[in-house]
């Protein structure tokens, strides 16, 4: 089971539907859905830049709370969306998969 991966994370900027504040990766608390074609996984970034702004890229390092059916859907390579209430706020590039 894939607990954990390293990924390259691309939030949008606002005026393209992105969030409006910053989201700060090492207090653990951002909280987004991954989405993955048509499933979804409940991640949480847990290391990464002091604060990530919107329009902004960084290496981060996130929890996957909710595994997928298939974890090949987590190899590197992968790309995901993060979604926050149904809306596309920022792209996941898969670059290392890893288990606890």
């Amino acid at each position: 089971m894939i607990d954990f991966i390293e990924a390259v994370v691309a939030m949008l900027p606002a005026d393209a539907g992105g969030r409006t504040g910053v989201v700060a990766p090492r207090e653990g608390s951002y909280r987004p859905f991954a989405r993955i074609g048509s499933e979804r996984l409940r991640i949480r970034f847990i290391e990464g830049p002091p604060q990530l702004a919107p329009g902004r890229d960084a290496l981060v390092m996130i929890e996957v709370e909710t595994s997928p059916d298939d974890e090949s859907l987590l190899a590197p390579g992968a790309e995901l969306e993060v979604i926050e209430h149904d809306r596309l706020v920022g792209l996941l590039t898969v670059t290392r998969s890893l288990q606890s």
